[in-house]
């Protein structure tokens, strides 16, 4: 990996997620898993019109099926047990050498500074309407490669191929087997990093926005 790919995920987003046997976090809005300042970092945003006044439609997992949503941004003031979980689901660097297809948002910029590795994503609903548990209110978890500081070209490629390997995630029960693995070093493969933002969403059946 060529070292400024590596200092621009440094000052983006390796900060939050750095890990020496990191879990998965308890997804408490009062204790986040990101150092990543929630007005200024740059993954709060991974959202569907998340940086809109107006909704965007976009595509989601849903236990292996896709569907439509579209989000628009909102106050947050509301309690976690009235937010449902959206996972951003953000590619490794070199996917398109890895030999996987295109994600969801290829790329979508919806924090608006310009096209980065973070824009590559893929979008999973733990709910839909007509679902125990589901809340219009979406809380951002992103899911992303448990890159070790400091490692070398061979060490991020092993771990964006290992990674790779599990891709599409179409389901939370996907994401959560995806989090509980590790390399044979004991390391994470990846980590989730809970946002701090939640927005309102709208999910939708194929078509049926239109």
């Amino acid at each position: 990996m060529h070292r400024a790919i590596v200092t621009i995920l440094a000052a983006s987003l390796l900060a939050a997620v750095v890990v020496a046997g990191c879990g998965k976090s308890s997804k408490s809005p009062t204790a986040p898993s990101s150092s990543i300042s929630p007005t200024t970092g740059a993954i709060e945003k991974l959202a569907p019109g998340a940086s809109n006044s107006k909704p965007e439609y976009e595509a989601a997992y849903y236990n292996d099926q896709t569907v439509t949503i579209s989000g628009i941004e909102v106050p947050n003031h509301a309690p976690y047990k009235a937010q449902a979980d959206l996972y951003t689901v953000v590619y490794p660097i070199g996917w398109q050498q890895l030999g996987l297809a295109p994600p969801q948002c290829n790329p979508c910029d919806h924090d608006g500074n310009g096209i980065d590795f973070l824009d590559f994503h893929d979008h999973v609903l733990d709910s839909v309407p007509g679902v125990a548990g589901f809340h219009p209110l979406w809380h951002v978890f992103a899911i992303v490669p448990a890159y070790p500081q400091g490692a070398d070209t061979t060490g991020m490629a092993t771990i964006s191929a290992t990674y790779a390997s599990y891709l599409p995630l179409k389901s939370e029960a996907a994401i959560d087997n995806l989090l509980a693995q590790h390399m044979p070093n004991g390391a994470p493969i990846a980590v989730e990093v809970d946002t701090q933002f939640y927005f309102l969403c709208a999910t939708f059946t194929r078509g049926q926005h239109s």
